[in-house]
């Protein structure tokens, strides 16, 4: 199975991005092959129907439109920002889905995961990720994995100190690899 991975957040130290990395060394672990998308070094300019149409697509995009075609599923990791997603995630999902005819999300499975140093568990954002998807053509496996109090789970290493949340995800990735293998 190929996973195309990415963190909605650039920040260095960001919890997501920990998240991330937690979730695809346990896939690779599983014998999923991961790529790694990473919207800081892509720099995807604002997305802009007038370069798409004057220009073509940028070779970043078309890069990312190939690298999630590759895919067998989706792995989206993100933060919550005022109630919904992080606009560098939004404009990346914008680019790779346009034009609408070369959409390579159409049929792909989606896992969401979150971390936040609040309460709620990027909640809010993962409800607007599976309604993005929907736009998208894609299918969001049932549920997400969601770490609140982010500052307080993760330990020096970048690991979850809690038992109890470290199987929680083992088992939210067994059953997104379960899903991609066909049940």
């Amino acid at each position: 199975m190929k996973v195309f991975a990415m963190a909605g957040s650039v920040r260095a130290q960001s919890f997501n991005k920990k998240l991330l990395a937690l979730a695809v060394s346990q896939l690779q672990a599983a014998g999923a092959e991961v790529d790694v998308y990473d919207l800081k070094a892509a720099n995807l300019q604002q997305y802009d129907a007038d370069i798409e149409v004057t220009s073509g697509l940028p070779a970043v995009v078309v890069d990312l439109k190939e690298r999630i075609a590759k895919a067998d599923g989706l792995l989206l990791v993100s933060p919550e920002y005022n109630y919904s997603i992080p606009g560098v995630l939004k404009n990346a999902i914008d680019w790779a889905s346009r034009p609408p005819a070369t959409n390579p999300f159409k049929g792909k499975l989606v896992a969401q995961m979150g971390a936040t140093t609040g309460q709620g568990g990027t909640l809010q954002a993962q409800s607007a990720i599976r309604h993005i998807m929907v736009g998208c053509m894609a299918w969001s496996l049932p549920g997400w994995f969601v770490v609140s109090k982010a500052q307080e789970a993760f330990d020096e290493q970048g690991q979850l100190k809690d038992a109890a949340q470290k199987e929680q995800l083992v088992k939210f990735l067994k059953r997104f690899l379960d899903e991609l293998k066909g049940g």
